[in-house]
């Protein structure tokens, strides 16, 4: 087992990355975020067009979310 001293840190290095919005699903998804290279969480873009900070993605708080995330990755890619 590691403790938390061993982990890496929540906040993901790619916040502050230049980036561009996502293609949106039908339903909005993502909602106008960018997909961060680093750690494939949807992030909020910054006014200067820029990785919001973020923690690295940690998985989906809900099923509902993954089930949209799943559908844009299947739609999109990687």
């Amino acid at each position: 087992m590691w403790s938390d001293v061993q982990a890496d840190p929540p906040l993901c290095p790619g916040s502050g990355s230049p980036a561009e919005p996502a293609a949106r699903l039908e339903d909005g998804f993502p909602d106008g975020r960018a997909l961060c290279p680093v750690c494939w969480a949807f992030a909020p873009l910054t006014d200067d067009g820029r990785l919001a900070e973020h923690d690295s993605w940690r998985g989906d708080a809900t099923r509902a979310d993954a089930d949209r995330r799943r559908a844009w990755f299947n739609a999109h890619g990687w």
